[in-house]
């Protein structure tokens, strides 16, 4: 009974060296093996749930102190406490065999509020993993064991091995599966495709670039002086519907904004000359989140039941065609000019009177780079299986993440069209860089300045989308990219010394958590 205690007090000071010792005095006949097993095992588990419930604690306490409470209840603390919750047993599993990441995981794991049956559970099956292979493989080779544990290169190479271990285990249980190999394939193919590139790795080149326009124009927060009429220059969390009304009204899609928990009648709608189908979309945009085509007022109240958040309700510009026009203007020039011109090419589908509309999108050449975007937008009509020859359009939002092709629209800027633009953003004080999108439905008469419709201004972080058009080099989307830039830090910078005042960092803080929970919102409604 003293040997059983010693050895289970042995484990709260040291596991590993507890283990070993009771193997080698096993292997020497003064105790016996089943005890040591016994004994280190409970030891571990009981120390592994001390740990877990002085995170526990310490999340309690917490809820008293003001400071820490909205830490844990920051959006950082929330997207890493998703994270240990969807992979939680992987966590507590490889923690027990990865030297050194043990008390940080399951105190963090208590203070994330986890469940304390579940740490229980996958605790429990660890120690009675890890604990009898230690203590046996001590038993036979209780020395070098011994040895390798004092030798703190072999600790660490003990440590990458089980790490190791793990990552080669866990790519061949997913590599097993067909859909995770054909998705493996598909993200190989992206790779050489540069507007298929994630957006962190797009803008890696560009970084030093704006460091040194950092430098050279008093700071990053000058960029929010390139637009003193717009909130954070349109940083973050600007509004479309104050900007909207800031324009011409007779060039403008008309829209009624929306706020959550607020009821509008059909009767009201269709007074103010609406016409279904209308364009439903958050007052604060997430690069399309959200965005969707209701077809008449039930399916309008269905929506609105859910939502949460500022939302605008506009009328539906029938096109076909949309572009996005991004323009600038130099607060010290007289005339502004048209920058770029995405035009907008929206997805469909020739059905070959065989395949389901699921199947032709996994069978094209570019829209299986974005199947999940496309399956989502098209749940009710996936196994359709449409007669030869018919033409079946797949996305109506001129949005790149929803599956809409950008091509650069050069051929499209003219003399007359640049001055019409001008002239519109000249009625917007305060508006000097940014990217309209815009429906027509003649070519000519866009050409010419006329017959067209904004459904939408975008503001600093807007971008010119014609360098995401797959024909362009790795050279050409980037001129585009560190020019555009450019004009922004000017631009800002002109601001600035006529009287612009730019935000602060704490101010931009505020901004960005307020958006983000914006986002977080946005994005579990549009799921």
């Amino acid at each position: 009974m003293f040997v059983f205690i010693s050895l289970f007090l042995g484990t709260f000071v040291s596991e590993d060296l507890t283990c070993i010792t009771g193997g080698i005095l096993a292997e020497k006949g003064q105790v016996n093996l089943l005890l040591v097993i016994s004994a280190c095992t409970i030891g571990i588990f009981i120390s592994d749930l001390w740990l877990f419930i002085m995170g526990k604690f310490f999340l309690d306490l917490s809820k008293n102190w003001k400071r820490y409470g909205r830490i844990l209840n920051s959006n950082l603390v929330l997207k890493i406490k998703n994270q240990v919750e969807s992979n939680f047993g992987k966590l507590v599993l490889l923690s027990r065999f990865t030297p050194g990441t043990r008390l940080p995981v399951y105190f963090l794991s208590g203070t994330l509020g986890a469940s304390f049956a579940r740490f229980s559970l996958f605790s429990f099956i660890a120690c009675t993993i890890w604990t009898p292979v230690l203590v046996v493989l001590s038993y036979f080779y209780g020395k070098a064991i011994l040895q390798m544990f004092e030798d703190p290169y072999s600790y660490t190479a003990l440590a990458l091995t089980a790490v190791s271990f793990f990552i080669i285990f866990s790519l061949i249980s997913k590599l097993s599966q067909h859909q995770t190999r054909s998705e493996l394939w598909i993200t190989i193919q992206k790779i050489p495709k540069l507007e298929f590139w994630p957006i962190w790795i797009f803008y890696i080149p560009i970084i030093p670039y704006i460091a040194l326009l950092m430098l050279r124009y008093n700071g990053f927060l000058t960029i929010t002086c390139s637009n003193p009429g717009i909130e954070t220059g349109g940083m973050a969390g600007e509004s479309k519907s104050k900007i909207l009304t800031q324009l011409p009204r007779e060039w403008i899609a008309r829209f009624i904004l929306i706020e959550p928990g607020s009821k509008i009648s059909e009767e009201a709608i269709l007074q103010d000359g609406f016409q279904f189908p209308l364009i439903l979309k958050p007052d604060v945009g997430e690069r399309g989140a959200f965005v969707q085509k209701v077809h008449n007022y039930q399916e309008l109240t269905s929506i609105l039941v859910n939502v949460k958040v500022p939302t605008i309700l506009q009328e539906f510009h029938p096109g076909p065609f949309e572009i996005g026009i991004f323009y600038y203007r130099y607060p010290s020039r007289d005339k502004g000019k048209i920058f770029s011109i995405t035009n907008k090419i929206f997805p469909e589908l020739i059905c070959d009177g065989k395949s389901t509309i699921e199947e032709l999108i996994y069978q094209h050449p570019r829209y299986r780079f974005q199947a999940n975007a496309f399956i989502q937008n098209n749940l009710y009509q996936l196994n359709e299986i449409p007669p030869a020859g018919e033409i079946r359009k797949i996305g109506i939002l001129g949005n790149h993440i929803q599956g809409c092709l950008f091509k650069d629209g050069s051929d499209l800027i003219t003399r007359e069209l640049e001055e019409r633009i001008d002239e519109i953003s000249k009625h917007f004080t305060g508006f000097n860089f940014g990217r309209y999108d815009l429906r027509y439905t003649n070519e000519d008469e866009l050409k010419l300045g006329t017959n067209f419709q904004i459904i939408e201004l975008n503001g600093a972080m807007s971008e010119s989308t014609n360098l995401y058009d797959p024909d362009f080099t790795i050279i050409q989307a980037y001129s585009y990219l560190f020019a555009q830039w450019k004009h922004l830090f000017q631009i800002g910078y002109e601001n600035r010394k006529l009287g612009a005042i730019p935000i602060t960092y704490m101010e931009l803080y505020q901004t960005l958590e307020k958006h983000f929970q914006y986002r977080e919102e946005l994005l579990k409604k549009s799921e």
